[in-house]
This record gives structure tokens, C-alpha cells and sequence, in this order.
């Protein structure tokens, strides 16, 4: 009986064994493959950022996004404390001949070792529904989030610039109407040039 009651002790020890050392193989695996699919945040940079200054609606966000590393990295959305929302945009001809901006479906995409301009005109992140002016010179903060669910933070000085007047696809900015006075406004007015040194 005594021979019994250990056969099935040490049976019940070696399963717990087993089906422990089952468990950690299988909670590393994801952990591994998650580590190797994400890109380090450090790789991404927003180089000589501006924020056109405004005092109440929309804004934009220019810069180059510079990505070092030898993956792709896809910005999916960007985040800031002092707008009801912010969207990636991007700038296409419409049915009329003139361009119209509206929100870039998959983000933007950073090819591995090369960089993606954001400029009036072009592609661009739009700050919709400011709760604060923001002054020229002022500094602001922002999260970009990575297609991995990472944040990486930038800061853009902004500017006094006349130009970026948004128009937008039907449908665009129609939302609470968190800057929809701005919507009828005549995006040709843009300046395509040196929009940095406004």
C-alpha cells in the first residue's frame, strides 16, 4: 500500500513538473516573437519639427521622420493632451482638380533606413479641436504611436505661418465640429517652399 501511495506521489510531482515547464515554454514563445517583430522607439525621430501656431480649431504638425533602423516602422496615430484629436493626413487631388486633405488610411510608413517628409501639401499630422492656443515660439509635445502599439515622443517648436489653410474631402472635418470653421478654407493658399522658416 505504502509502495502505492509513493508511485502516485512521485507521479503527481513529475506531471506538476511537466506541465509547469510546458507553461514557461509556451508564456516565453509570444514574448520572444513579440521582441523580435518591434522596432526600438530610439530608431524613430521627428527632425526639425514645427507646429503652425494657432489660437483656437485645427492645426498641423511638419517635420521629417527619419527612421535608423533596418525595419520598416508604420506610425498608425498620434496623441497630444491639449486637442479633442489628432489624425495622420495626407493631401490628394480631387474631382474638382484642386487638393484636398483627408485622414491616411494605414498611417504613414517609414521605409528602413530612409526618412518621409511632412510638409503643407503633403503629408502631415493634424491637431483637430485645440483646447489652448498655441503661441508662436511655444514648444509642444506629442506621442507618436508606433503600428506595435509603441509611443515614441517629439516635441515641435511652433511657427507663425500663414500658409496650411486645410480643405478637406466631404466628410473630413465634420466631426463635433472640432475645427470645422476651417474647412472651407482654400488649401492652394499653401506656400510649398520654405514652409520650415516661417
Amino acid at each position: 500500500m505504502r509502495k502505492n501511495t509513493t508511485l502516485m506521489v512521485t507521479l503527481s510531482v513529475a506531471a506538476m513538473i511537466g506541465l509547469s515547464a510546458c507553461g514557461q515554454s509556451q508564456a516565453s514563445e509570444p514574448e520572444e516573437t513579440a521582441s523580435r517583430s518591434q522596432v526600438s522607439v530610439d530608431s524613430l525621430s521627428l527632425d526639425n519639427a514645427w507646429v503652425k501656431a494657432a489660437d483656437e480649431g485645427m492645426t498641423a504638425v511638419f517635420g521629417e521622420l527619419k527612421n535608423s533602423s533596418d525595419k520598416d516602422i508604420t506610425i498608425v496615430g498620434a496623441e497630444y493632451d491639449d486637442a479633442d484629436e489628432v489624425q495622420l493626413h495626407e493631401t490628394l487631388e480631387d474631382s474638382s482638380g484642386g487638393m484636398s486633405m483627408q485622414e491616411k488610411k494605414g498611417g504613414f510608413t517609414v521605409p528602413a533606413g530612409e526618412s518621409l517628409s511632412l510638409k503643407p501639401g503633403g503629408e502631415h499630422i493634424m491637431v483637430m479641436g485645440l483646447k489652448r492656443p498655441i503661441k508662436p515660439g511655444e514648444e509642444i509635445s506629442l506621442e507618436l504611436v508606433t503600428g506595435d502599439d509603441q509611443t515614441v515622443s517629439v516635441t515641435a517648436i511652433a511657427k507663425d505661418y500663414s500658409g496650411a489653410q486645410e480643405n478637406y474631402a466631404p466628410g473630413e472635418a465634420d466631426d463635433d465640429g472640432a475645427g470645422a470653421d476651417h474647412k472651407d478654407m482654400d488649401h492652394d493658399e499653401m506656400d510649398h517652399g520654405d514652409s520650415g522658416d516661417h
